[in-house]
């Protein structure tokens, strides 16, 4: 590398280099070649080469080739400029031809100032006369030619020296940069002293010698084989046939071995040879059936396929109808099912007569049929409608449990039904039975029977707690275990009063009625079927 006085160094002994002056002035072009050189040997080789071999009528069309033999072949070719020197090439140029415009320009400046120089003298000369004696005019003393040839050649010196130093750094420069391409391209770093590179050519002349040794060696070696083939001539010359002389000389037991498995091999490769053109022969035909299959095959992919896809893309569809039903069917399916399960977990006589006795009123509890309230301090008319719901309740039961009534016959007319009681007389009695009809309703109105405590209301819910005591009786009869939750006995259920005129005990005792109803309703659903009547 170089060091600050522009020295270079010896790659492999440090020592310090002198370049030739040849390395100090290279183009662009020059720097190339010293480093692609050998490449290009080797390119140029080639391309000879295959210039050689062409013949130029095979690509050149003849007019061509007429017109091309028709020129002058002594002409000289055109040169046209590089342009891809280096920047450092053209920078010199530019400053050539700056140096000889500025020369140009102080040569015209020089000229014009020795011209205006004589003009003086001369004006001076006319003017002497006219001065007076007082006047006077000071002159530079005039310089010699030598002076101002010695101060241009200054300058000059000085602008040379300074374009020099430029240019011997940027030679510097690209030298530095040929050195390195050349040690990345080579096994050696560049540069080299003398001695280092006469070292290097010696090294290089032993190499040389040892592998022309070894060569002439490999070169007797095949000369030898080649003598041994030509005496063991294992085919003859006119034909492939193996040389029968051969196998009757003396030769080793090994090698008359080889030659007859040498025969062997070469027997089977002819079969195989035979083999593979029948082969390639069934391959031809099967290659041709194969493009005639594809052919057809086209053929059905354009006019069949396209009916095929018609007809799937309709089968989808009505697949897609039918499964879309199918789903439907299968929801409707599982809705009836769950209606199914409902209704046989349902509870037709619940559901008739739905009975509730936890209903709060202002504090008080009363019970409730089918929605109706009945108790203290709720209105008549839906009093009297709950107590209907009661009449329905107990013929339903009376015809589920096969029971007759000998004393008593309901009437249900919604919220003015009515109980009707028969009366039996003396058998010396002419009259016969008596009936009394009782109504199971009131109309809050005025009678006397409320002054004396006593209203017909009365009578009549006592006369339907005894139509549940029959009941119960004939029930007990089916299961003797059956018992009411609350007693009935006379105008009491649950030791509270039925009557009306008791309040607060009534809205207990009617609620007390609703649940031993709701125990006999119960004891019917679970003890009758649907056959028995």
């Amino acid at each position: 590398m170089p060091s600050n006085n522009n020295k270079f160094q010896c790659q492999t002994c440090d020592a310090s280099l002198k370049l030739d002056d040849s390395l100090k002035h290279l183009n662009q072009n020059q720097v190339n070649l010293l480093i692609n050189q050998s490449k290009n040997k080797i390119y140029e080789d080639e391309n000879n080469k295959l210039i050689q071999d062409l013949n130029p009528s095979q690509y050149i069309l003849k007019s061509k080739l007429e017109f091309y033999n028709k020129l002058n072949q002594n002409q000289e070719p055109l040169h046209y400029r590089n342009y891809l020197e280096s920047e450092e090439e053209e920078e010199e140029e530019e400053e050539e031809e700056e140096e000889e415009e500025e020369e140009e320009e102080e040569e015209e400046k020089e000229e014009e100032e020795a011209e205006e120089e004589d003009e003086e003298g001369e004006a001076l000369a006319n003017n002497d006369s006219m001065l007076d004696s007082n006047s006077y005019l000071v002159l530079e003393p005039e310089k010699n030619d030598e002076q101002v040839k010695t101060e241009k050649d200054d300058k000059d010196k000085e602008i040379l020296e300074a374009s020099r130093e430029i240019k011997i750094s940027e030679r510097v420069a690209t030298l530095e940069k040929v050195f390195n391409i050349m040690s990345l391209n080579q096994e050696i770093d560049h540069p080299l002293s003398e001695d280092c590179a006469q070292l290097l050519i010696e090294n290089y002349k032993s190499k040389f010698d040892s592998l022309q040794k070894q060569k002439d060696s490999y070169l007797q070696f095949l000369k030898k084989l080649k003598q041994k083939d030509s005496q063991l001539n294992l085919l003859n010359d006119y034909n492939d046939q193996l040389n029968q002389n051969l196998l009757k000389e003396s030769f080793d037991t090994k090698l008359t071995e080889s030659i007859q498995q040498y025969e062997m091999l070469r027997q089977a490769e002819i079969s195989n040879i035979q083999e593979l053109k029948i082969l390639e022969a069934e391959k031809d035909k099967l290659t041709k059936l194969l493009k005639t299959h594809e052919k057809e095959l086209k053929n059905l992919q354009e006019n069949e396929l396209n009916k095929v896809m018609k007809l799937k893309q309709e089968l989808q569809d009505d697949l897609k109808i039918k499964n879309d039903g199918l789903e439907e069917l299968k929801s409707t399916y599982s809705s009836q099912l769950k209606n199914l399960d409902n209704l046989r977990n349902l509870n037709i006589y619940k559901e008739i007569f739905n009975i509730n006795s936890s209903i709060s009123n202002s504090n008080t509890e009363v019970g409730m049929i089918n929605g109706y309230r009945i108790g203290y301090k709720i209105v008549w008319p839906e009093i009297n409608s709950a107590l209907g719901q009661i009449i329905l309740l107990l013929i339903f039961v009376i015809k589920r449990l096969n029971l007759k009534l000998d004393d008593y016959k309901l009437v249900p007319m919604g919220s003015q039904s009515q109980i009707v009681k028969f009366n039996k007389q003396n058998l010396n009695s002419s009259t016969g039975n008596t009936k009394t009809v009782l109504n199971l309703y009131s109309c809050d109105e005025f009678s006397l029977g409320k002054l004396f405590n006593f209203n017909k209301l009365d009578v009549s819910l006592i006369a339907l707690l005894e139509i549940i005591q029959v009941i119960e009786n004939h029930i007990r009869k089916i299961d003797t275990e059956f018992e009411l939750p609350y007693k009935i006995k006379k105008s009491m259920i649950g030791n509270k009063s039925i009557r009306v005129s008791s309040n607060y005990e009534w809205s207990l005792s009617c609620k007390f009625l609703l649940i031993d109803l709701n125990w006999i309703l119960t004891f019917v659903s679970t003890h009758t079927s649907p056959l028995e009547e």
